[in-house]
């Protein structure tokens, strides 16, 4: 289920053509070569054992009829098991008249017609070995990378299929969990609920007594309007902090990608707050200096790398540092003074970064949630304004919002049904989290296949 479920909220997945998994990969290469090296000491004796090799040659035969080819290739199957009869080529092997390496180019051009192009170079380098072993070895490694194109495709032109099947099957499996476990949505009611009252409890305790119907039919009229933004605000509350206390029952899969994606959030918000910073010290003529901005972002992106709120007070020094030095060098650049007072000034309001109160901090904490919270309500619309300040960590604003929507859209059509349910409770409604999986979504639910749109260019700096 976690393989379907990462290939509904990553549209790039693909099998890779190496195993990712350093474990996985040592025990395929040592399989792969005490089974090459027993053929290879086959063919070393006199006169040379083919059995072994026979027993490959049709196992590659069952690879290309079972694994690559499909039932409309019936002419191509008939060819292939005319060309490859196992009773009459083990008739030739009991002989001794089997042409093993004859055999082989017949299934290498097999492979030459079945393969895609970007595997017309594996085809070529084939076709100049001598060495048997070698051959076998490339052919069936070439099989296999045939193997992963055709699956990569089939799930490419299988994805809305994949995405609807991964949502409901999810949701049908936390269903069944609390039909066990009564209390295990009690999380996600608190995480929802906390996000739901930052939104609309003001607006509650502000009815008059006499507007009850009013209200009544507002709940009723804005409930999915009401899910989008209650979600979306419950989504981006999950990557403001390194660790969402109380982290919901219906996220748990994804879990681990928010953490990581909180500290992208973190670092974003401290490389722009840190650049903001250095800018309003250095002087008008610096920060606008050409690429000083984007330069200075760069590095202290890479020097963010993998913080999280424990690294970043010692990533906030060498930040300082390096807000410094490049600041120094701009102005040695433009022939301007550059005095003691403005580096210690800069070394000081980065370390005060560290203070969450941080007004400089909380400022641009805010605007990107603002941003994120946005695209979460409609990813759809366009254009979407960065706010001031931010227009400098697009490119890494954008790759958050991209992976982040991916995945919250995704959880949000899933739990959709069981979402809505628990907004009618916040509204006064009779609690019930048992509500049916339904397919289809409200425009403003965009399912997980839709695209979203990155931010306007013309946003302000």
């Amino acid at each position: 289920m976690e393989l379907v479920h990462e290939i509904a909220i990553d549209p790039n997945f693909q099998i890779p053509d190496v195993p990712a998994n350093a474990l996985q990969r040592c025990v395929r290469e040592t399989m792969h070569r005490a089974y090459y090296n027993q053929l290879r000491r086959d063919l070393a004796k006199d006169p040379p054992e083919l059995e072994f090799c026979f027993g490959f040659l049709m196992e590659l035969k069952a690879m290309i009829l079972d694994d690559i080819l499909t039932a409309q290739h019936t002419r191509l199957k008939g060819e292939i098991n005319t060309m490859l009869d196992e009773p009459k080529l083990r008739e030739k092997l009991a002989e001794n008249t089997l042409d093993v390496m004859e055999v082989m180019k017949y299934i290498i051009d097999l492979c030459s017609r079945l393969c895609s192009p970007v595997r017309d170079d594996k085809v070529a380098e084939l076709r100049t070995k001598d060495d048997l072993i070698d051959l076998f070895q490339g052919t069936m490694d070439l099989l296999e990378l045939m193997k992963n194109d055709l699956t990569n495709y089939q799930i490419n032109q299988n994805r809305t299929a994949i995405e609807e099947y991964s949502a409901k099957r999810e949701y049908e499996m936390f269903q069944k969990s609390l039909s066990e476990n009564p209390n295990g949505c009690n999380l996600t009611r608190e995480w929802l609920k906390a996000a739901y009252d930052e939104l609309f409890a003001s607006t509650e305790d502000s009815d008059e007594p006499g507007s009850s119907a009013k209200k009544e039919k507002r709940e009723d009229e804005e409930t999915k309007k009401a899910l989008v933004d209650t979600t979306s605000r419950g989504y981006v509350k999950l990557v403001q902090v390194d660790e969402y206390p109380g982290f919901p029952e219906t996220l748990k899969i994804d879990r681990l990608k928010i953490e990581l994606l909180a500290e992208k959030f973190l670092q974003i918000v401290m490389c722009a707050s840190s650049v903001f910073v250095t800018c309003n010290v250095a002087g008008k003529q610096i920060s606008e200096s050409p690429d000083f901005k984007k330069t200075l972002k760069d590095h202290l992106v890479a020097i963010t790398n993998n913080t999280d709120e424990e690294r970043i007070k010692a990533d906030l020094e060498k930040i300082g540092e390096q807000c410094v030095k490049e600041s120094q060098e701009s102005a040695e650049k433009l022939g301007l003074e550059w005095s003691i007072e403005k580096t210690t000034s800069i070394r000081n309001q980065i370390n005060a970064l560290l203070n969450l109160e941080n007004p400089i901090r909380k400022l641009v904490h805010q605007r990107v949630s603002t941003f994120v919270e946005e695209m979460l309500r409609s990813p759809t619309s366009v254009p979407h304004r960065l706010l001031p300040g931010l227009s400098v960590i697009q490119s890494e604003l954008c790759a958050f919002t991209s992976k982040f929507l991916r995945l919250c859209v995704h959880n949000r059509k899933t739990f959709y049904a069981m979402y809505s349910s628990l907004i009618l409770e916040f509204q006064g409604h009779a609690p019930s989290t048992h509500a049916i999986y339904r397919p289809d979504s409200p425009s403003s639910m965009p399912g997980p296949s839709s695209s979203a749109p990155g931010p306007s260019s013309s946003s302000a700096n």
